[in-house]
């Protein structure tokens, strides 16, 4: 043997009193279980996969709740169903560079009007479910008007021929015959839409409206307003006017806080001219000749939040549930409702113009070739049937279900470790009462029992509550599985040596049992609360899709399948279940591999190898 051999050889030895030891047999000789089940664990990539995996979701739920304002109360019914997309306010850049002339907004879309008289539409649906008409693109250039509803968009050419596409269930996107006569006697001046219905102002000055008109009284206005109107600002069921001797009145339905709470100084009979004013969606805002400003009807959406501005109001912009105010010295301000971020307005100066609609917004500058825009850019992973965000309810509902499966398991746990340890421990009679009562329990129809107590349940139970309930029934439900398990593991570990050491000396039956015994079963109890915590969230996800779990409004990912499970849903409105299934599924399937990877990891056999 060379003396290079023998160097190495003797570099790979060292000395354990007195005899020459191989580095490799040393270092597992001195590493301690928990390190090798560490290193067991790391070694297996399906388990390594799992907990990143997992520790992701958390990290997603946990963080992400924090950081996304949630209001379980908030509905709203015009963007229910909206599919996944974003970019709803990205103007194209052909519009900026030809001159920004007007733009209305839809829900998820907007339809722009260049200074060279063509007409963009940019954002969602149903923008481009319904292609623009061919009609409309030999026209681009002529194009002097356009406007948008809720879900459809009319154009006027400079000849004043209306056309329109999109959602025409109440004909809203088709010009009357009549109208078209009325247009043709006094002329467009303007157009405009809302939920379901459309507007004209002819260049005298009348105001008439079309599509879903017939409940709200829309179609039959008044004809002392006939010629008379300047302005106007939609609603769902009602119209804000402006006369021209400076007056507003209230068209459509009737008895609603912006016509009964509107001051009397500004109404057909006041001394006060208006100047400017829009609304929202229950509230008004006028401003008089004098720069008065006035805010009026329901404070629900925070109408009379009116800040301090900085000039004299020039312009105000409607919107849903909010209103903007463009000031002489080029100030943008916005007050009302801020879901969607529609309030988040941008606090230079510079601004000529504003347009706002529904929950989207633009300030001018630059003539038209530059703007800022604010408010609602898209729904990630689309809109339930009530109008709210998937994402958020999702990232709120996954909270929820992890803790309901977190604290269900940590009781299941507790008590099958108590009443394992005692019955092992013990044995005779009281293992006998022990075992025989476990298996009772887990006799009982589990699903059954829930929904019968569920439905016993007081009508007014809190949410919070009915949560507690839950948990302690899931925690309550499960653990003789867990308390068998460490009863085996008791029987085996309470002959060692170390145990009869223990009694001989005199310690506590209490100390022997959570001292000594529990920590040599410990992996054990991981494992099995690994694997339970996947069950507890499959479990969770069951009983609030079947509707005893947690309640609407308040999310889950188990109701939310629930209100996904009808054939219209499942056929076209993927994004409802797909998401917070895909979530359900891959949260069970890294808790399952995490516990996998510790059952293989802490297996003495596997620690051997």
């Amino acid at each position: 043997m060379s003396k290079e051999n023998k160097k190495d050889i003797k570099n790979e030895q060292v000395n354990i009193d007195g005899q020459p030891v191989n580095k490799a047999l040393q270092e597992e000789a001195v590493t301690s279980p928990s390190k090798m089940a560490f290193r067991n664990f790391m070694s297996n990539k399906l388990g390594v996969t799992g907990l990143v995996g997992f520790l992701l979701i958390v990290l997603i739920v946990f963080v992400g709740s924090r950081f996304l304002e949630y209001d379980p109360y908030y509905t709203q019914g015009i963007m229910k169903n909206v599919s996944p997309g974003s970019g709803y306010m990205s103007i194209p850049g052909e519009l900026t560079s030809e001159g920004i002339k007007d733009i209305s907004v839809g829900t998820t879309f907007s339809v722009g009007l260049s200074e060279a008289g063509k007409v963009y539409v940019w954002g969602h649906e149903p923008a481009f479910k319904v292609p623009m008409p061919q009609e409309v693109k030999d026209n681009q250039g002529n194009i002097k008007l356009a406007a948008a509803g809720d879900k459809h968009i009319l154009v006027a050419t400079n000849d004043n021929k209306v056309i329109g596409w999109g959602q025409n269930n109440f004909k809203q996107a088709e010009l009357p015959q009549n109208l078209e006569k009325l247009i043709a006697e006094e002329g467009l001046q303007r157009l405009g839409g809302s939920d379901m219905y459309s507007v004209i102002l002819t260049d005298e000055g009348t105001i008439r409206a079309w599509g879903s008109t017939l409940p709200s009284g829309l179609d039959r206005i008044p004809s002392k307003y006939d010629q008379n109107v300047v302005d106007f600002a939609t609603g769902s069921t009602n119209i804000l006017i402006l006369t021209k001797d400076g007056k507003l009145a209230v068209i459509g339905q009737k008895g609603t806080e912006l016509s009964t709470s509107m001051p009397e100084e500004l109404g057909l009979e006041g001394d006060k001219t208006v100047v400017a004013m829009g609304r929202m969606r229950y509230a008004g805002f006028a401003v008089d000749s004098e720069g008065q400003t006035y805010a009026w009807g329901n404070r629900a959406d925070g109408a009379f939040d009116v800040p301090e501005m900085q000039g004299t109001v020039v312009k105000i912009s409607s919107a849903k549930e909010h209103i903007n105010a463009l000031t002489d010295e080029g100030y943008v301000y916005s007050w009302g409702n801020n879901n969607y971020d529609a309030i988040v307005h941008p606090t230079g100066s510079g601004y000529i113009d504003i347009y706002s609609g529904y929950f989207n917004n633009y300030a001018i500058k630059d003539e038209g070739h530059a703007y800022d825009s604010w408010g609602l850019d898209g729904f990630f992973i689309g809109s339930d049937d009530q109008g709210r965000d998937m994402f958020t309810r999702t990232i709120h509902g996954g909270k929820l279900t992890l803790i309901i499966a977190l604290v269900s398991v940590v009781i299941q746990v507790v008590i099958g470790v108590i009443v394992g340890i005692v019955a092992g421990f013990y044995g005779g009679w009281v293992d006998n009462v022990l075992i025989r009562f476990s298996e009772i329990v887990s006799a009982f129809p589990f699903y059954p029992m829930i929904i019968t107590l569920s439905a016993l349940l007081p009508v007014d139970v809190t949410q919070n509550q009915r949560l507690a309930m839950i948990m302690v029934i899931l925690g309550f439900l499960n653990w003789p599985g867990i308390a068998i398990l460490v009863r085996g593991e008791i029987l085996s570990v309470r002959e060692k040596d170390y145990i009869t050491a223990a009694k001989a000396l005199g310690l506590k039956e209490g100390k022997i049992m959570f001292s000594h015994m529990l920590p040599n079963i410990i992996s054990i109890i991981i494992v099995r609360a690994t694997i339970g915590y996947a069950g507890g969230l499959l479990t969770e996800s069951a009983l609030s899709f079947l509707g005893f779990g947690v309640q609407e409004p308040f999310p889950s990912w188990g109701n939310i399948l629930n209100a996904a499970q009808k054939v219209e849903v499942l056929e076209q409105y993927w994004w409802r279940w797909i998401f917070p299934g895909t979530m359900v599924f891959l949260t069970a399937l890294t808790v399952n591999l995490i516990g996998d990877a510790m059952r293989d990891a802490l297996d003495p056999k596997a620690q051997e190898r």
